[in-house]
């Protein structure tokens, strides 16, 4: 986990962005319902967590700018006693305070009388409140409903959404959270190699994915995302996640996984031949792609565009197929080739930025250029996870095979 410092410094930066006579909320989120008396595992708020670091559902985080003073208030759920002997969660206020930093703690039965109570006293003119954007897909959430209900109690407010302001200050990672990262792609890369070691025809997907899920929990970290074991032509599902056919000799398949650390990301594709070895048309297609991967990220470094690194590799790779007789022009290549080569990488895989930013030292993203060729039943992509320096990028999962030499080599001398 990252200090406590280093939330603190996040908050500087949250103080900074509001104006003058400004209220601030976020949301920790709420515990989701999964089968019977059970729920799914909390993570919260990625945004809470950040200027946080406090990790329990049900908590708001207020802020109030005001004649030259800047108040800070983490308003926490209060764990009973049937809750702390079923689930171990006990904490209280001062605790809280020790943990996150943040001096003025109270119990969420306060929240409402010391919100008013300020909203009296301090008649702030405006009024910021955390809403991702994608969640208006899904229904109205705490933070949106709080919005509604404060816009409705006090309308001469003026509503800001504060997300944009903090994706843009997640764009550029701090050493802290860059150690987390690079932990998270260790561990993938140990995870991969188990995968690896154990690879072979007849076995079906989801007993292959088990050897990276048993790293990882042997690490004590969890999946970034659900993992995709896609063989044959599953590999042409982008989004496959059945992970239940039986592989065959000849095969290849296409992981997409990555170890969450810390609650910091990893995100790497590798496409491997079942039996160790790539046959003479799938060698052809696999090193075309990794070429399209290697000069994009040959191109990655402090002032480069972000978005134009996809087009890099999709000019190279349809330069390729036309050298094979596979297309006739470059823009024929969409057949085969048909989602982002990448994205920003964090708090989540799929993290917020800019995508048409300038890089910047310490940026982290992906890059995950792929062909799909469905008459052949064959799919590959080939992702790493990249830090850019100051004078390019380090590939923090570089140590993972990814060249067909390396590859059959790792998979020759296993035993």
């Amino acid at each position: 986990m990252v200090s406590k410092e280093f939330h603190r410094s996040r908050r500087d930066l949250y103080k900074e962005y509001l104006t003058e006579d400004s209220i601030g909320f976020v949301f920790s989120g709420e515990e989701k319902e999964d089968r019977g008396d059970q729920k799914h595992p909390f993570t919260p708020y990625a945004n809470f967590y950040y200027v946080t670091g406090f990790e329990q559902p049900k908590a708001v985080f207020m802020a109030l700018k005001k004649d030259g003073n800047y108040q800070e208030v983490l308003f926490i759920d209060h764990p009973d006693e049937m809750k702390a002997r079923w689930e171990g969660v006990s904490y209280d206020k001062e605790s809280v305070k020790e943990l996150t930093g943040i001096e003025q703690v109270e119990y969420l039965e306060k929240f409402e009388e010391k919100l008013h109570g300020i909203m009296r006293r301090s008649n702030p003119s405006n009024l910021y409140v955390d809403i991702a954007n994608w969640e208006q897909l899904w229904g109205e959430n705490p933070a949106q409903k709080f919005a509604h209900q404060m816009m409705q109690s006090y309308p001469y407010l003026q509503m800001h959404n504060s997300f944009q302001a903090f994706a843009q200050m997640r764009q550029v990672k701090t050493k802290e959270e860059i150690s987390l990262h690079r932990k998270a792609c260790e561990i993938t890369a140990e995870g991969v190699k188990n995968i690896l070691l154990n690879l072979k025809p007849e076995m079906y997907e989801y007993e292959i994915d088990a050897y990276f899920d048993f790293t990882l929990k042997s690490n004590h970290a969890r999946c970034a995302f659900p993992t995709i074991a896609a063989s044959g032509s599953n590999a042409c599902v982008l989004h496959y996640v059945a992970n239940d056919r039986k592989m065959k000799n000849g095969d290849l398949i296409l992981f997409d996984l990555g170890a969450e650390y810390g609650y910091y990301a990893s995100d790497v594709s590798r496409t491997f031949p079942v039996d160790g070895h790539f046959t003479e048309q799938q060698a052809c297609l696999y090193n075309i792609v990794l070429k399209g991967l290697e000069t994009a990220i040959a191109h990655a470094r402090p002032g480069q565009p972000k978005n134009e690194l996809q087009e890099i590799s999709k000019q190279v790779m349809a330069e390729e197929l036309i050298k094979i007789g596979m297309i006739q022009k470059p823009e024929e290549i969409m057949k085969y080739y048909y989602h982002g080569s990448g994205h920003y990488i964090g708090l989540y895989t799929h993290d917020v930025g800019n995508d048409k930013a300038v890089l910047e030292p310490d940026m982290m993203f992906t890059l995950e250029p792929g062909l799909y060729f469905d008459e052949l039943g064959i799919g590959i992509r080939i992702e790493d996870t990249l830090l850019v320096t100051e004078n390019g990028c380090e590939v923090l999962s570089g140590n993972i095979p990814k060249t067909i030499s390396e590859i059959e080599a790792f998979m020759q001398n296993r035993n």
